[in-house]
């Protein structure tokens, strides 16, 4: 561990000081990293490395490509990010964005990140005067999440982990075909982001890699209609819906309403059963 340390500052220093040349900092390297990036990538140019702990990053060009490659230092490849045109999207994505609410926006930048064993997953960067937002496509076009004022570091959280067995078999066995984008521990439970057809949605396992509920945004259409009933009936049927997520577990199923006051800035979680009863 402490070798690793020592090497990932080497090569944070060299990197402060790198320029164009193929080989400014590459005796910083591990070799497992170096050859691992060679045989992916045996055209690259213009390539400098960094350390960002624990990962060792390749910047470089591949043909007209501007890219990024993520390693571990045992050589492992986890993420290549690729700059792109509006142009090269796949088809479905431009189709989704066009029709979405962000069309008229500016698009600032678009980037292609490649994932080992997971979804790719294609980042359009949009502006409208003071408001920047990343939109996050599959590539058939499923829209993920819109990111408000992203960071440097909003697509580290999307680099592959390993998903423990019972985890997998489980996501196989209840949304057969489903595709995995991503997984983080928030709050001691572990939560699995998967498109499941073209639905997006969250995945929560417990410390024993039990399941512990299934989390997806849903329309009012898809409410059932004495759930909505209970609502517009409650204290905040004059209330504004700012969003629906429709939570599933082992025990019961259940929605919950994020109502906004037009008249003031409160806002409150409204949870309802399937047949109206207000939890």
């Amino acid at each position: 561990m402490r070798r690793l340390a020592v090497w990932m500052l080497a090569l944070a220093c060299a990197g402060s000081a790198a320029g164009c040349s193929d080989d400014d900092n590459s005796a910083k390297v591990p070799s497992a990293v170096r050859s691992a990036f060679d045989r992916m990538y045996p055209a690259a140019t213009h390539v400098s490395w960094k350390g960002r702990n624990p990962y060792v990053l390749a910047d470089f060009r591949d043909g007209a490509d501007v890219c990024q490659a993520w390693y571990d230092a045992a050589g492992a490849w986890f993420m290549t990010k690729t700059e792109m045109t509006y142009g090269a999207l796949p088809q479905a994505v431009r189709t989704a964005f066009e029709a979405s609410d962000y069309a008229s926006w500016e698009v600032d930048d678009v980037d292609r990140l490649q994932r080992n064993g997971l979804e790719t997953v294609y980042v359009i960067e949009v502006e409208s005067g003071p408001m920047d937002y990343d939109l996050f496509y599959t590539e058939d076009g499923v829209l993920l999440r819109a990111v408000a004022d992203p960071d440097d570091d909003e697509y580290e959280g999307l680099l592959p982990a390993d998903l423990p067995q019972a985890v997998r078999e489980f996501i196989e066995r209840r949304y057969p075909g489903a595709r995995i984008l991503e997984s983080e521990f928030e709050d001691g439970e572990l939560e699995v982001e998967i498109v499941d057809g073209r639905t997006p949605r969250e995945v929560c396992f417990d410390a024993d890699d039990v399941w512990i509920r299934t989390k997806t945004e849903v329309t009012a259409s898809e409410v059932p209609e004495a759930a909505m009933q209970a609502v517009r009936t409650s204290q905040y049927g004059a209330w504004e819906i700012d969003g629906i997520d429709h939570f599933d577990s082992a025990v019961r199923e259940w929605y919950r309403f994020e109502l906004d006051d037009p008249l003031s800035d409160r806002e409150v979680e409204l949870s309802v059963l399937p047949d109206g009863t207000i939890l």
